[in-house]
């Protein structure tokens, strides 16, 4: 069953304070993609559409060459963003058109809507369609879609860990905005995932903590899959690793790198120095070394990519508390309302 944590407290993220702040997808078309996710599910804008090209925007992901639009979007947490990518070099690869869950990598992201049936019905009018009906009791409902880039989506009537600190705005403008809820990662051995992320990175695992149930596998069309799972609390926002028995998922297609199409990471971060600085010590003394040294933009933000044991990639991050809105985790659209 589920077990609601507190984000603040030191034991649901590790003593150093670190947490899942970011998810970042690949989108074939980037305007398409934001303006879904701020019209369908009310999300807001969080700084401007910005172009990026060069050498060093491939050399930190561990990408051969790079050049890329990226655009992002926040809502009801105050440091936690959805950053969207729009690659043109490498060209970007579509995801197969038959991707299931249980194939390895980054498969699911959860979002937290308290306005449910709203959701639903702003879904619907822009021509969008559950996967099924949704499953549960009023309160804890839940239901599967796709984005336009068909990354599967879980919209979740009940939080996962906790409700979110309010970021800007009143109360009212506040308590009806998603949140980012969880993100799910199909991987072959649990163990390699509590060595990497619990042992390495620092969160905590919740024993006996569930995302999700068995009936929930038919939510997305795996009807008596059978699967193991370890859930780490990374401050409000879950991080569901499963290992599925049956059916055992496919590996990434050949030459796979994170421009493809759909879920390219998460990021785990920090606004304290030395908090990054000491996780990040901690995986160069585990052999984790980013792609690049970690990159600094002076009173701003410090970044290094990573992949763990699995081929995961995940972006280490430290921002400044002052330039929280520069790196686009503060709404600029403060009364934008979903249409």
């Amino acid at each position: 069953m589920s077990t609601k944590t507190f984000a603040g407290e030191k034991s649901a993220t590790g003593s150093l304070g670190i947490r899942c702040c970011q998810v970042a997808v690949s989108s074939i078309d980037l305007a398409r993609s934001h303006w879904w996710y701020r019209n369908a599910l009310g999300f807001r804008t969080a700084g401007e559409r910005r172009r990026r090209s060069g050498a060093h925007w491939a050399t930190v992901p561990g990408l051969p060459e790079a050049s890329f639009d990226v655009w992002c979007l926040v809502g009801r947490q105050s440091f936690a963003q959805f950053e969207a990518f729009e690659f043109r070099r490498p060209r970007v690869r579509r995801l197969p058109i038959d991707h299931r869950l249980c194939d390895l990598g980054y498969s699911m992201i959860g979002i937290h809507v308290p306005q449910f049936d709203e959701s639903l019905e702003r879904i619907a009018r822009l021509g969008g369609e559950p996967l099924t009906r949704p499953t549960g009791e009023p309160g804890s409902r839940r239901v599967c879609l796709h984005d336009p880039d068909g990354i599967l989506l879980e919209l979740m009537e009940d939080p996962v860990l906790v409700a979110p600190d309010p970021s800007d705005g009143t109360d009212s403008e506040w308590r009806n905005l998603p949140s980012i809820a969880s993100v799910t990662a199909s991987v072959r051995d649990l163990d390699r995932v509590r060595m990497f992320w619990v042992d390495v990175l620092g969160l905590a695992e919740l024993p006996g903590t569930t995302v999700h149930q068995p009936r929930h596998e038919a939510l997305w069309g795996l009807e008596n899959a059978r699967r193991e799972s370890a859930v780490l609390n990374a401050g409000e926002i879950a991080l569901e690793f499963v290992q599925y028995l049956e059916p055992v998922g496919r590996p990434r297609p050949a030459g796979y790198m994170i421009s493809d199409q759909g879920v390219l990471n998460v990021a785990v971060g920090t606004t304290n120095r030395e908090s990054f600085r000491a996780v990040y010590e901690r995986a160069v003394g585990h052999g984790f070394r980013g792609h690049a040294a970690p990159w600094t933009l002076p009173d701003v933000a410090t970044v290094v990519y990573l992949t763990d044991p699995q081929g995961l990639s995940v972006e280490l991050l430290h921002v400044e508390p002052g330039a929280l809105e520069r790196m686009g985790f503060r709404a600029t659209e403060r009364d934008a309302t979903p249409a």
